[in-house]
């Protein structure tokens, strides 16, 4: 992830918590739920988002085998699915960006993430991203000069940051893949009034990134709104691109929507094994006992 003030170390692990938080800034459980994938040989590949259970939501295409929660390693539970993933598909099935991965017990002492479902609106919605991916390399001199960066390289950059922006004000999606997407750019003037200061945290996705997670804030908790698969430019990201054209251009970063892909992901997943997904079905259990219950 780049941010638009070009800081690297601004938002990874020594500001993971706003000293004093509000209901704009991440949680320390927010932050430790996203999971960090690498490669067999130890190398950072990708990221991910524990969903509760000991499962991990990341992209499909995320290739990295090594999970790491807060740290500390977790590995395939291979009775899930014969190999300890199983791809998501969508009502069609069709195969789309999404990858559920099962990993064995002990489990993390996490709560999990509530996915948004169908019923709630992910566009034009306040967001934070975190993600494992790489940090900025050398400031961009070629045309347009010096609105962006190059990514900076794995074993040098890669770290957890975390980041804000504004999703679109649809969701949409691409000729040539299946899914229903969300999106955002690296719009240098995204925040103003009293919020002007977030423009520092504006972010871009960059390698890494992927299959970290998209949070935004409903109801009084933080919920999975997307997952991050994809951006408008690889290599680099600036916040104008075209610098002919008037306005800027910024690039762009794409994310599997959950209102859109929960239903799918949840038949990935034998019932009833998300936490909160078991107390959802015990409370319109117990409502539906109420309703039978009633005298009239």
């Amino acid at each position: 992830m780049i941010l638009y003030d070009g800081n690297s170390n601004a938002n990874d692990y020594n500001r993971a918590v706003p000293s004093s938080p509000t209901p704009y800034d991440p949680t320390e459980s927010l932050w430790n739920h996203v999971v960090q994938v690498r490669k067999a040989n130890g190398a950072a590949d990708a990221s991910g988002v524990y969903l509760g259970g000991g499962f991990i939501l990341t992209a499909n295409h995320v290739s990295g085998s090594r999970y790491f929660i807060q740290g500390l390693e977790y590995y395939l539970d291979t009775t899930f699915n014969g190999t300890g993933y199983k791809t998501v598909t969508n009502s069609s099935n069709q195969t789309i960006d999404l990858k559920v991965i099962k990993i064995a017990s002990p489990l993390p002492a996490l709560d999990g993430i509530q996915m948004m479902s169908s019923s709630q609106a992910a566009t034009s919605s306040y967001s934070l991203n975190i993600g494992w991916g790489v940090g900025k390399g050398t400031p961009q001199t070629t045309d347009p000069a010096n609105q962006g960066w190059a990514w900076g390289t794995e074993a040098g950059t890669a770290a957890k940051r975390w980041g804000r922006n504004v999703t679109f004000s649809s969701s949409f999606t691409f000729n040539g893949t299946v899914g229903t997407y969300l999106g955002t750019a690296f719009n240098r003037g995204l925040f103003t009034g009293p919020y002007a200061d977030y423009n520092n945290d504006v972010y871009s996705l960059t390698l890494g990134d992927s299959g970290g997670g998209l949070f935004q804030y409903v109801n009084g908790e933080w919920m999975l709104a997307g997952i991050g698969t994809d951006v408008s430019h690889f290599g680099s990201s600036y916040y104008d691109r075209d610098s002919v054209t008037a306005g800027d251009q910024p690039d762009q970063s794409y994310y599997m929507s959950m209102p859109a892909h929960s239903a799918d992901v949840l038949r990935a997943i034998p019932e009833p094994e998300l936490p909160w997904l078991l107390f959802l079905a015990c409370s319109a259990y117990l409502v539906l006992q109420r309703w039978r219950a009633r005298p009239d």
